[in-house]
Protein backbone atom coordinates (compact mmCIF):
# COMPACT_ATOMS: atom_id res chain seq x y z
CA UNK A 1 0.00 0.00 0.00
CA UNK A 2 1.45 3.57 -0.75
CA UNK A 3 2.46 5.17 2.35
CA UNK A 4 0.40 7.94 2.27
CA UNK A 5 -2.88 5.17 3.69
CA UNK A 6 -2.14 5.06 7.28
CA UNK A 7 -5.09 2.85 8.22
CA UNK A 8 -6.94 0.42 6.79
CA UNK A 9 -10.22 -1.04 7.13
CA UNK A 10 -11.74 -4.76 6.00
CA UNK A 11 -15.15 -4.45 5.40
CA UNK A 12 -16.31 -8.27 3.79
CA UNK A 13 -19.77 -10.14 3.56
CA UNK A 14 -20.09 -13.38 5.53
CA UNK A 15 -18.19 -15.37 3.12
CA UNK A 16 -15.26 -13.97 4.88
CA UNK A 17 -15.90 -14.98 8.64
CA UNK A 18 -13.52 -16.98 9.21
CA UNK A 19 -10.78 -17.55 12.13
CA UNK A 20 -8.02 -17.65 9.66
CA UNK A 21 -8.70 -14.69 8.12
CA UNK A 22 -9.83 -12.57 11.06
CA UNK A 23 -6.36 -13.60 12.79
CA UNK A 24 -4.68 -12.55 9.80
CA UNK A 25 -6.21 -8.91 9.54
CA UNK A 26 -5.61 -8.72 13.95
CA UNK A 27 -1.60 -9.83 13.12
CA UNK A 28 -1.50 -7.11 10.01
CA UNK A 29 -2.95 -4.49 12.41
CA UNK A 30 -5.76 -3.88 9.96
CA UNK A 31 -9.30 -2.67 11.22
CA UNK A 32 -12.56 -4.79 10.32
CA UNK A 33 -16.28 -5.29 10.00
CA UNK A 34 -17.70 -8.16 8.25
CA UNK A 35 -20.74 -9.88 8.42
CA UNK A 36 -21.44 -13.12 10.50
CA UNK A 37 -22.86 -16.54 9.37
CA UNK A 38 -23.53 -19.09 12.22
CA UNK A 39 -25.92 -21.99 12.25
CA UNK A 40 -26.81 -20.91 16.01
CA UNK A 41 -26.83 -17.47 14.97
CA UNK A 42 -30.62 -16.61 15.47
CA UNK A 43 -30.45 -18.71 18.82
CA UNK A 44 -27.34 -16.54 20.19
CA UNK A 45 -29.27 -13.26 19.10
CA UNK A 46 -31.92 -13.55 20.93
CA UNK A 47 -30.42 -15.09 24.34
CA UNK A 48 -28.61 -11.02 24.19
CA UNK A 49 -29.70 -7.68 25.97
CA UNK A 50 -31.15 -5.28 23.18
CA UNK A 51 -32.02 -1.60 23.69
CA UNK A 52 -33.90 0.62 21.72
CA UNK A 53 -32.25 2.77 19.11
CA UNK A 54 -32.61 6.28 19.88
CA UNK A 55 -34.79 7.81 17.29
CA UNK A 56 -35.88 4.47 15.70
CA UNK A 57 -38.88 2.75 17.49
CA UNK A 58 -38.87 0.01 15.48
CA UNK A 59 -34.83 -1.12 16.18
CA UNK A 60 -32.70 -2.60 18.58
CA UNK A 61 -29.43 -2.71 19.07
CA UNK A 62 -27.02 -5.40 20.77
CA UNK A 63 -23.19 -5.47 21.43
CA UNK A 64 -21.23 -8.40 23.20
CA UNK A 65 -18.51 -10.73 23.34
CA UNK A 66 -18.51 -14.29 21.72
CA UNK A 67 -15.69 -17.38 21.25
CA UNK A 68 -17.00 -19.00 18.30
CA UNK A 69 -15.75 -23.22 18.11
CA UNK A 70 -12.19 -22.89 16.99
CA UNK A 71 -11.57 -19.56 17.70
CA UNK A 72 -8.10 -19.30 20.60
CA UNK A 73 -10.17 -15.71 21.98
CA UNK A 74 -13.54 -14.10 21.96
CA UNK A 75 -14.16 -11.26 19.59
CA UNK A 76 -16.80 -8.22 19.50
CA UNK A 77 -20.16 -8.95 17.89
CA UNK A 78 -22.83 -6.15 16.92
CA UNK A 79 -25.83 -6.59 15.65
CA UNK A 80 -29.48 -4.72 15.25
CA UNK A 81 -32.37 -6.41 14.92
CA UNK A 82 -35.24 -5.39 13.28
CA UNK A 83 -39.18 -5.26 13.61
CA UNK A 84 -41.12 -6.94 10.73
CA UNK A 85 -44.52 -7.77 11.90
CA UNK A 86 -46.32 -9.30 15.06
CA UNK A 87 -48.81 -12.11 15.05
CA UNK A 88 -52.68 -10.56 15.82
CA UNK A 89 -54.06 -14.38 16.10
CA UNK A 90 -52.35 -15.38 19.37
CA UNK A 91 -52.98 -14.35 22.82
CA UNK A 92 -49.93 -12.08 23.39
CA UNK A 93 -48.28 -10.41 20.38
CA UNK A 94 -45.14 -12.05 19.25
CA UNK A 95 -42.86 -10.05 17.32
CA UNK A 96 -41.01 -11.49 14.05
CA UNK A 97 -37.40 -9.61 13.36
CA UNK A 98 -34.95 -9.27 10.89
CA UNK A 99 -31.08 -9.85 11.93
CA UNK A 100 -28.30 -8.14 11.14
CA UNK A 101 -24.59 -9.08 12.54
CA UNK A 102 -21.20 -8.25 12.75
CA UNK A 103 -18.01 -9.03 13.71
CA UNK A 104 -15.67 -5.85 14.00
CA UNK A 105 -12.38 -4.48 15.67
CA UNK A 106 -14.42 -0.66 15.17
CA UNK A 107 -15.28 1.41 18.18
CA UNK A 108 -18.67 1.99 16.59
CA UNK A 109 -22.08 2.04 17.97
CA UNK A 110 -24.05 -1.18 16.02
CA UNK A 111 -26.57 1.25 13.76
CA UNK A 112 -23.42 3.20 12.79
CA UNK A 113 -22.13 -0.10 12.33
CA UNK A 114 -24.92 -1.75 10.27
CA UNK A 115 -24.65 1.81 7.71
CA UNK A 116 -20.66 1.66 7.49
CA UNK A 117 -21.58 -2.10 6.48
CA UNK A 118 -24.47 -0.68 4.24
CA UNK A 119 -22.29 1.70 1.89
CA UNK A 120 -20.61 -1.46 0.78
CA UNK A 121 -23.71 -3.23 -0.68
CA UNK A 122 -24.61 -0.19 -2.83
CA UNK A 123 -21.56 -0.81 -4.46
CA UNK A 124 -22.28 -4.02 -5.20
CA UNK A 125 -25.66 -3.10 -6.57
CA UNK A 126 -24.20 -0.65 -8.82
CA UNK A 127 -21.79 -3.69 -10.25
CA UNK A 128 -24.83 -6.04 -10.55
CA UNK A 129 -26.89 -3.48 -12.48
CA UNK A 130 -24.24 -2.98 -15.07
CA UNK A 131 -22.91 -6.62 -15.07
CA UNK A 132 -26.38 -8.18 -15.89
CA UNK A 133 -28.93 -5.57 -16.16
CA UNK A 134 -26.76 -2.91 -18.90
CA UNK A 135 -25.38 -5.77 -20.49
CA UNK A 136 -21.28 -5.30 -19.78
CA UNK A 137 -21.40 -8.89 -18.71
CA UNK A 138 -22.46 -10.30 -22.25
CA UNK A 139 -19.93 -8.34 -24.37
CA UNK A 140 -18.75 -11.22 -26.74
CA UNK A 141 -16.24 -8.98 -29.58
CA UNK A 142 -12.61 -10.41 -29.99
CA UNK A 143 -11.22 -7.25 -30.13
CA UNK A 144 -10.21 -4.56 -27.60
CA UNK A 145 -11.13 -1.45 -28.50
CA UNK A 146 -14.80 -2.66 -29.70
CA UNK A 147 -15.21 -4.06 -26.54
CA UNK A 148 -13.94 -0.97 -24.81
CA UNK A 149 -16.29 1.01 -26.76
CA UNK A 150 -19.16 -1.23 -25.86
CA UNK A 151 -18.51 -1.08 -22.44
CA UNK A 152 -18.60 2.98 -22.81
CA UNK A 153 -21.88 3.34 -24.63
CA UNK A 154 -23.03 0.82 -21.92
CA UNK A 155 -22.03 3.12 -19.02
CA UNK A 156 -23.35 6.42 -20.61
CA UNK A 157 -26.44 4.55 -20.95
CA UNK A 158 -26.64 3.57 -17.43
CA UNK A 159 -25.54 7.11 -16.04
CA UNK A 160 -28.24 8.23 -18.31
CA UNK A 161 -31.07 6.43 -16.64
CA UNK A 162 -29.71 7.52 -13.54
CA UNK A 163 -29.78 11.01 -14.30
CA UNK A 164 -33.39 10.39 -15.67
CA UNK A 165 -34.70 9.22 -12.62
CA UNK A 166 -32.58 12.52 -9.97
CA UNK A 167 -34.89 14.98 -12.52
CA UNK A 168 -37.68 12.94 -11.57
CA UNK A 169 -40.19 14.63 -9.07
CA UNK A 170 -40.82 11.51 -7.25
CA UNK A 171 -38.29 10.87 -4.66
CA UNK A 172 -38.75 7.31 -4.64
CA UNK A 173 -38.26 6.84 -7.97
CA UNK A 174 -35.10 4.48 -6.63
CA UNK A 175 -35.85 1.25 -9.28
CA UNK A 176 -33.63 -0.91 -10.63
CA UNK A 177 -32.59 -0.69 -14.03
CA UNK A 178 -34.86 -3.70 -15.39
CA UNK A 179 -38.05 -2.28 -13.63
CA UNK A 180 -37.23 1.59 -15.22
CA UNK A 181 -37.01 -0.26 -18.70
CA UNK A 182 -40.26 -2.42 -18.21
CA UNK A 183 -42.43 0.72 -16.82
CA UNK A 184 -40.89 3.63 -19.38
CA UNK A 185 -39.64 2.38 -22.23
CA UNK A 186 -41.19 -1.07 -23.31
CA UNK A 187 -44.68 -0.01 -22.76
CA UNK A 188 -47.90 -0.41 -24.65
CA UNK A 189 -47.71 2.73 -27.05
CA UNK A 190 -48.61 3.51 -30.66
CA UNK A 191 -46.39 5.44 -32.75
CA UNK A 192 -48.17 7.14 -35.38
CA UNK A 193 -47.63 10.41 -38.32
CA UNK A 194 -50.10 13.32 -38.31
CA UNK A 195 -49.44 16.62 -39.36
CA UNK A 196 -45.62 15.48 -40.82
CA UNK A 197 -45.18 14.81 -36.98
CA UNK A 198 -43.84 11.45 -35.41
CA UNK A 199 -46.63 11.01 -32.40
CA UNK A 200 -46.16 8.62 -29.57
CA UNK A 201 -49.84 8.44 -28.06
CA UNK A 202 -49.66 5.92 -25.16
CA UNK A 203 -52.81 3.74 -23.56
CA UNK A 204 -55.35 5.29 -21.52
CA UNK A 205 -54.67 2.18 -19.18
CA UNK A 206 -50.76 2.31 -19.09
CA UNK A 207 -50.60 2.40 -15.40
CA UNK A 208 -47.52 4.60 -15.37
CA UNK A 209 -48.81 7.00 -18.00
CA UNK A 210 -48.83 9.85 -15.29
CA UNK A 211 -44.79 9.65 -14.39
CA UNK A 212 -43.61 8.63 -18.01
CA UNK A 213 -45.55 12.31 -18.61
CA UNK A 214 -43.98 13.67 -16.18
CA UNK A 215 -40.53 12.56 -17.12
CA UNK A 216 -40.58 14.04 -20.85
CA UNK A 217 -42.16 17.09 -19.53
CA UNK A 218 -38.67 17.38 -17.56
CA UNK A 219 -36.66 16.28 -20.20
CA UNK A 220 -38.10 18.72 -22.64
CA UNK A 221 -37.40 21.31 -20.14
CA UNK A 222 -33.44 21.02 -20.23
CA UNK A 223 -31.90 23.79 -21.57
CA UNK A 224 -27.48 23.27 -22.56
CA UNK A 225 -25.23 26.07 -22.71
Amino acid sequence: MPKRVWSIIVRADSGFFDNTFLKTLEKLGYKYLIKVKMKNLPNLLMSQKWQKAKGKSDIETTEFWYKCAGWDKPRKFVAIRKLVEQTTDTLFPIPKYEFFAYVTSLTISPLKAHKFYGQRSTSENWIEWCKNQMACGTIRTQDFWSNSAIFQTTILAYHDMVWMMWMSQDKYFCQEPNTVRAWLIQVPAKLISRSRQLILTLSDDFIFKERWLSIENLICQLKFS
